[in-house]
């Protein structure tokens, strides 16, 4: 019965129950929100030993400052992974990135150490990481390691520590040639100059004193960058010279001729006439450049001619005159005058130095197009020789070209005069001018 005025027992209990059911939701939501406050406030603890660096920004590698950390063999993990990534960013290391701590990230990590000049035991501590991860970590710069012996190396010195002295050489820019483990004028030079700029006596030789302070830390970079040509200046070696203005006297004879019919492989080089000779160091090039031809399938040569007296040039020019009178109906002076754009004067002539040869092919007239004329061209400067006489170059040197006409003057400088694209006058007048 619904009392007057009032409320209902039923709306009553409608009322109580509303009420509870409110005071339990609330009571619910108090406890979820305490339970949250209480787990955001707990730091999470790394899952493996030792801890590991926390990232904080970039995936690829931290940008800030690392948390304290120590990495090391057996560590696994991503941190292990962005170590190895930024390891082979620096090219310090090689290996697979697989989060795996293992020697070769080990080996890696000391590398960097070293370079760095930090403690190098392999282990990536805090000073260690917060270096990694910054912009003076310098990129890995392999050091070569001498070889205890010989204690001495100088011209005519070859093999492994030669090659490792030329590496080093050029590193610190003194060295400009080829790394080829033959101690020449140019390592010669280099080493020179080394000496020179290093407050060591400048003897040119690599003994104890020299290699100690080459492969070592307080080595100097070079001052002053040694061309090929400055190399050559330093070391006082610039090729003889012999044209219309540089003449040798009458009595010239050069030092060490070779007969080079009984000196040559018959089965190499026709000697086109007996009793020709060529100074020892330029016939040896020559029969080592003959060799790399046949390699290649060249063969077939001939040497027509080699080192002149002054006798025999002055014949030569002599013949050749009397060649133009009597075929040409040239008054004497005209035609000693056209013959001296073929033939050198006595004194004059390239083949008085016995390094210079006429190669031809035997039983032909002709030389230029042929095929060992080709290879010739392209190839002799690697062995030292030059094309003496171009097309482009006679109102320089005073000679039409001579396809046939190669000179011996050295790989480094047959190398500089391709390189420079000059004749041997130009080569010469800028060697005296450094």
């Amino acid at each position: 019965m619904k009392r007057k005025g009032g409320i209902s027992p039923v709306g009553l209990m409608v009322i109580i129950i509303l009420i509870v059911l409110i005071i339990v939701f609330f009571a619910a939501a108090w406890e979820n929100h305490a339970r949250y406050q209480k787990e955001a406030a707990v730091t999470p603890t790394p899952s493996i030993t030792p801890r590991t660096v926390r990232i904080t920004e970039n995936p690829a590698y931290p940008t800030s400052t690392p948390t304290p950390c120590v990495l090391q063999v057996n560590s696994v993990g991503i941190e292990v992974k962005q170590l190895q990534e930024r390891l082979k960013e620096l090219e310090y290391y090689t290996g697979v990135v697989d989060g795996q701590y293992g020697n070769g990230t080990k080996a890696a990590v000391k590398a960097f150490q070293e370079q760095h000049k930090l403690t190098a035991d392999g282990i990536a501590g805090d000073k260690t990481i917060a270096l990694l991860y910054s912009t003076s970590a310098q990129v890995f710069v392999p050091t070569p390691t001498p070889s205890p012996t010989p204690a001495l190396l100088s011209n005519g010195s070859n093999g492994e520590e030669v090659k490792t002295l030329q590496e080093r050489l050029k590193v610190l820019g003194y060295y400009t040639g080829t790394v080829d483990g033959a101690f020449g004028s140019g390592t010669k030079a280099a080493v020179k100059l080394f000496q020179q700029q290093n407050g060591l006596e400048a003897d040119g030789m690599a003994g104890q004193k020299t290699l100690a302070l080459l492969y070592s830390d307080a080595a100097k970079r070079v001052t002053i960058t040694p061309t090929p040509e400055l190399v050559q200046v330093l070391n006082g070696s610039v090729p003889m010279l012999v044209n219309k203005q540089h003449m040798v006297a009458k009595d010239f004879v050069p030092a060490d001729l070779v007969d080079m019919s009984s000196y040559c492989p018959s089965s190499l080089v026709k000697i086109k006439y007996s009793g020709t000779k060529g100074q020892r160091e330029a016939v040896n090039a020559l029969v080592f450049m003959l060799q790399a031809a046949a390699a290649d399938g060249i063969t077939n040569w001939q040497v027509s001619a080699a080192y002149r007296s002054y006798a025999d040039q002055q014949s030569m020019m002599d013949s050749k005159i009397r060649t133009y009178m009597e075929n040409n109906n040239m008054s004497r002076s005209q035609a000693a005058s056209a013959a001296s754009r073929t033939v050198a004067q006595p004194g004059a002539s390239e083949h008085h130095t016995g390094l210079a040869f006429d190669m031809t092919v035997p039983n032909t007239s002709t030389f230029l197009g042929t095929k060992q004329c080709t290879w010739l061209h392209q190839h002799c400067w690697e062995y030292g020789f030059i094309i003496r006489y171009t097309e482009e170059k006679k109102d320089i040197t005073g000679f039409e070209a001579e396809a046939w006409h190669i000179r011996y003057v050295g790989k480094e400088h047959s190398e500089n005069i391709r390189r420079l694209n000059m004749c041997l006058e130009e080569y010469v007048d800028y060697l005296n001018k450094q």
